[in-house]
């Protein structure tokens, strides 16, 4: 029975290899960097690369203190091995990290759990959205989340073993992934896992153990000697200048209000998706319960009371409590930092996987909780089967734009979003219980191998980065200088430009007028929409190219007419 056992956790191991693959891997360098966060650190990435700097970060030619470097250096370090830097090189540091979490977490938590729940939270955490969509970007995301859960799966562990050498071992793995956490995000990287573990040990009634000797003072010698050099360096070379900077993340002194919470609570339960709904119906259903049980577990606060009622509890109602306390501990964090800390937000895809994960691991091995499961399929099962049918046949009434790029997705769409969820309907109706979980799995897949690089292209095309991406790399190969004229700052132009951007953030049509008389050769990129202003203050200009949201211009010698009321603006082509 036990090499039974061994066989299966080996096939379960090779499995969610296969998964990983198909998921994060797979088509991940057919679509280009994307103008998030993302061009901004392969930039800096780049940067600290060509000029042998590890320990410098910089954006732009300017010094860049906001994160430190461990994104920086795991790219740069995939690019040395593989003698060239491009998207599928630069991605693959993040998806490899991210695969080794989700086979880790199942191998920790079959440990402390079932097999059958702990392959149930690991499957749902593996095809979520947010963990789909971060794998594949080289940003800081997914660093922070799969370092900062590592450090909370090894401090339940430490809550759930009695041997003190296994659980010294644990400890130092504890500060080890939260100084990894730390490096990738900074401040927070350490502050979110710290508090969520202190809240975890506050339930359990063992505070005292979290400053035990025999694992605090090695533990913090750890975190000290990864995470204090390069902070001391950068410190002791920019002063104050670097301590200001770095810890502006940090700054949630003022609530950001009612919109931006949910904003927050809208991205979460879309990085949720397809197993949101669950969570939904679960936490609706359950929510008085669960803080009726939260308020009358801390109705005697002292440390031995809750040291006793700790222990009456069983194995899988300790883990519940856990997440339950480290998911809402975590949601605070979320709406403080608000939208912009997306981390923040998909650290709270793990203890809500947890928790979805046990009602799915009862309704299918216990075969409870039908009509919750019930509901929370059939809805979202209906709305995509809806949508597909809206595609199919009103394709010709949707955005001309939208249209032309996903023409050649309408089959696939329909295949996926109509065909499986007509399936989950029928299976759910009929009672297959694995069948109906394992059609969210083929449903995510699916998505994952047909729609992930077009998705990731349409966002390109009909964001704008597109035209940016061929400016820059025109300007590039015509070795002219190039000014952006735009409301904020696009890296899609720093990273294909490979040099310094003049970025001009405001809209001063005067100072574009001066900019192009006393630069004549350079070429500015400025939005279509500004073209109507430039001419109506008969700014002389040449276009030398035009995309759908941004054109290039260079100074004309030429004079414009002055245009007359609701004239449109003559584009003048070079």
């Amino acid at each position: 029975m036990k090499k039974l056992g061994m066989r299966i956790e080996y096939i379960v191991g090779v499995f969610l290899i296969f998964l990983c693959f198909l998921l994060y891997w797979l088509n991940m360098g057919n679509y280009a960097f994307l103008d998030t966060n993302e061009t901004r650190f392969v930039s800096i990435a780049k940067d600290m690369l060509s000029h042998s700097d590890w320990i410098n970060v910089q954006l732009n030619d300017e010094a860049f203190f906001k994160y430190p470097p461990l994104l920086f250096w795991l790219i740069n370090l995939s690019c040395v091995a593989f003698a060239k830097i491009n998207a599928e090189v630069v991605r693959l540091p993040i998806s490899l990290i991210t695969s080794f979490g989700i086979i880790s977490m199942f191998f920790m938590l079959k440990n402390m759990l079932s097999k059958s729940y702990a392959f149930i939270i690991t499957l749902i955490f593996a095809t979520s959205v947010g963990t789909l969509v971060f794998s594949r970007l080289a940003t800081n995301d997914m660093l922070f989340c799969i370092f900062s859960l590592a450090a909370i799966l090894c401090a339940s562990k430490t809550l759930f073993s009695r041997k003190n050498k296994q659980k010294i071992i644990i400890w130092t793995l504890v500060y080890l992934f939260i100084a990894f956490a730390t490096m990738s995000c900074g401040v927070l990287g350490f502050i979110i896992p710290t508090v969520c573990i202190y809240a975890m040990y506050i339930l359990s009634g063992n505070m005292k153990e979290l400053f035990n000797p025999r694992h605090f003072f090695p533990g913090l010698t750890i975190f000290a000697l990864i995470t204090l050099p390069w902070h001391i360096i950068m410190l002791n070379k920019n002063g104050l200048v670097f301590f200001k900077e770095y810890f502006s993340t940090i700054n949630f002194i003022k609530y950001a209000g009612i919109k931006e919470t949910l904003t927050v609570i809208a991205i979460f339960l879309t990085s949720f998706v397809p197993w949101a709904f669950s969570f939904i119906w679960i936490i609706g259903s359950k929510f008085k319960d669960i803080l009726n049980s939260i308020s009358s577990y801390f109705k005697d606060n002292s440390q031995i009371k809750l040291q006793d009622k700790w222990q009456t509890l069983k194995t899988t109602e300790r883990f519940l409590s856990i997440n339950t306390i480290v998911f809402f501990v975590a949601l605070v964090f979320a709406i403080l930092y608000g939208s912009k800390h997306t981390y923040s937000v998909l650290f709270l895809l793990f203890p809500a996987s947890c928790i979805t994960g046990f009602y799915w691991y009862e309704y299918i091995v216990k075969k409870e909780h039908d009509k919750s499961i019930f509901f929370a399929t059939m809805v979202p099962n209906i709305i995509l089967i809806i949508s597909s049918i809206i595609g199919l046949f009103g394709h010709n009434y949707i955005n001309t734009v939208i249209n032309q790029s996903l023409k050649n997705l309408i089959v696939p769409l329909t295949m996926i979003f109509f065909v499986i969820p007509l399936f989950g309907i029928f299976t759910i109706l009929l009672k297959g219980r694995k069948t109906l979980f394992a059609s969210n799995l083929i449903l995510m897949i699916s998505v994952s191998l047909v729609l992930t690089p077009t998705f990731f292209n349409f966002m390109i095309a009909n964001g704008g980065e597109k035209d940016l991406i061929g400016f820059a790399q025109l300007a590039k190969k015509d070795n002219i200088k190039l000014t952006a004229f735009l409301p904020s700052k696009k890296h899609s132009i720093t990273y294909y430009y490979d040099n310094k951007i003049n970025f001009q953030n405001n809209n001063d049509i005067e100072w574009l007028r001066n900019y192009l008389s006393k630069n004549p050769h350079e070429y500015v990129i400025v939005e279509i929409k500004d073209l109507w202003d430039i001419e109506a203050k008969k700014i002389p200009y040449l276009l030398i190219d035009s995309g759908k949201r941004y054109c290039l211009i260079q100074h004309s010698p030429a004079s414009l007419k002055e245009l007359k009321n609701e004239q449109e603006p003559e584009i003048i082509i070079f």
